[in-house]
């Protein structure tokens, strides 16, 4: 019996800390609970690309980046994020920079932000037809939450607020969760997977993105 092949999905945000490898571990998670048989047809991974829009606002705010910035360990409130849902990270992981190869070897990349799939069509116009943000692929484009970072606390650096802070990291963590099992049997679909109950299309408040 021939063995159907496997598909490779990869989850990315800015450090690939926090929201991608959240989406990482917990989409496997929901794999498991449909079919165990998805895990051995899905390879998920994450990494970190930062747009042109975060470089600026980087630059503007006089923002110091850890060193180095990737080959770091997951957030811990990601950490205990994922612990909350029984899901245990391997103690090797480190947080990871995506590179071309990457790029190449997905059948399908999600960014977190809208403003990464921008940048990442242009550097890679073949990967277009594979590269989703989110909210575009779960079909809720809005924002649960306004993500302002020029109200971070004046005595927390940028980094530590923006994957530490445990009000704001719930938030962003809490949505990205709803918009993946949102997103679950979409993906899927564009994975040539089997596709189950599609949610009903809701509407909510649109709050802008703010950098």
């Amino acid at each position: 019996m021939k063995t159907k092949p496997t598909v490779h999905l990869l989850f990315v945000c800015v450090s690939n800390r926090v929201r991608s490898p959240f989406a990482e571990f917990f989409f496997q998670k929901m794999m498991s609970q449909r079919d165990s048989r998805l895990r051995k047809r899905v390879k998920v991974s994450s990494a970190g690309f930062i747009s042109n829009k975060m470089k600026d606002f980087i630059v503007q705010s006089h923002t110091a980046s850890p060193d180095p910035f990737y080959g770091r360990p997951m957030a811990d409130t990601t950490h205990a994020a994922l612990l909350s849902h029984d899901i245990v990270v391997p103690a090797d992981w480190e947080s990871k920079k995506l590179g071309p190869e990457m790029v190449k070897d997905a059948d399908l990349i999600i960014t977190a932000r809208p403003d990464q799939k921008e940048d990442l069509v242009i550097l890679y116009p073949d990967a277009l037809p594979r590269i989703f943000s989110i909210r575009e692929i779960s079909k809720w484009n809005q924002y649960l939450f306004s993500e302002d970072f020029r109200t971070v606390p004046a005595d927390k650096n940028f980094w530590d607020y923006a994957e530490e802070d445990p009000d704001y990291v719930s938030k962003v963590l809490d949505e990205t969760q709803k918009l993946l099992v949102r997103a679950f049997p979409y993906i899927l679909e564009q994975l040539g997977l089997e596709v189950g109950e599609k949610p009903e299309e809701r509407l909510i408040d649109t709050q802008e993105d703010l950098i």
